[in-house]
């Protein structure tokens, strides 16, 4: 297996489970959005906020593609929405193993509304206004999610039964 991807909403803890399975699988980590932020040289706050959500898409498809044509071994966290516009899950599936973490909404919930300065799709939002937001993108989301090759329920493992199972699993 070459590469890892960690799908799921915002707030699921895609970057703090992947630092650990990589640290785990002695593999390097990256986080899609640092990486993208590094090459635009610029803050996805700032991306969101002077050129829009349309433009951030198209510039994390072309980062997920450079990312997915890496030749070595990782663990990638991607954005919550990366798996769900231009293709991008097609890339994922293609290149390496999908792993959907699969947090509890009340959890999500909680740490959107502590976390939404650093969430754009949550700025300045009621914590009725998230949770009816938060809602809406786990229904429209979950079908991008839902194809991918292990659907983990957060709630109910640790790290490493995480891990075990990313090692266990047999490609169909």
């Amino acid at each position: 297996m070459k590469k890892i991807y960690l799908i799921g909403m915002p707030g699921s803890g895609k970057t703090t489970i992947g630092k650990k399975i990589a640290r785990e699988l002695k593999l390097d980590f990256i986080d899609l959005d640092s990486f993208i932020e590094k090459k635009e040289n610029c803050s996805i706050h700032d991306i969101f906020k002077y050129q829009g959500e349309k433009y951030f898409r198209q510039v994390e498809s072309t980062y997920l593609k450079e990312v997915s044509e890496i030749n070595s071994r990782y663990v990638v966290s991607l954005g919550g929405g990366t798996p769900c516009f231009n293709d991008n899950m097609d890339v994922v599936l293609a290149s390496g193993l999908s792993v959907y973490i699969k947090a509890n909404e009340k959890i999500l919930l909680n740490r959107l509304e502590n976390a939404k300065s650093q969430r754009p799709l949550f700025w300045g939002l009621t914590k009725v206004e998230i949770e009816k937001k938060l809602s809406q993108l786990i229904e429209s989301r979950s079908p991008f999610y839902d194809r991918a090759n292990i659907i983990i329920h957060a709630a109910n493992m640790n790290e490493k039964d995480i891990v075990r199972a990313i090692n266990d699993y047999k490609a169909p």
